[in-house]
């Protein structure tokens, strides 16, 4: 399933979960509730993923969860555009190829997708 405005090149090499795994259940937790371990030190309160549909009149806010992860519209907790703490996993710094974009791309749309998955009906 692909929403509007994913258009991968060609499948992720890890999963929407797997990615979420390992690079935003510190903070949001196991089920995207915002409970994870790293929760309880951030300054600022991790919200619920699971909550965004409803939160957004029942549509999942698909271009806002892409420019959260992308870096466009960045919180403070996660770093700055130049070095947010995920590194190069989600960016494509200038001067890079189009498979480097391509495959940023794909994983910013695996983990939008996973987040779609995991909405409270």
């Amino acid at each position: 399933m692909l929403l509007a405005g994913c258009t991968p090149a060609s499948e992720p090499t890890a999963s929407g979960e797997e990615l979420y795994v390992n690079y935003c259940s510190a903070c949001h937790g196991a089920q995207g509730l915002g409970d994870g371990p790293v929760a309880a030190v951030m300054q600022v309160s991790v919200p619920n993923l699971r909550t965004l549909s409803q939160r957004n009149g029942g549509s999942f806010p698909v271009d806002s969860a892409t420019a959260f992860i992308d870096g466009r519209e960045l919180p403070v907790s996660h770093g700055d555009r130049y070095m947010p703490i995920w590194g190069n996993v989600f960016t494509w710094p200038e001067g890079s190829t189009e498979s480097q974009d391509a495959a940023a791309r794909q994983r910013i749309d695996a983990i939008v997708l996973f987040l779609v998955s995991i909405q409270y009906p």
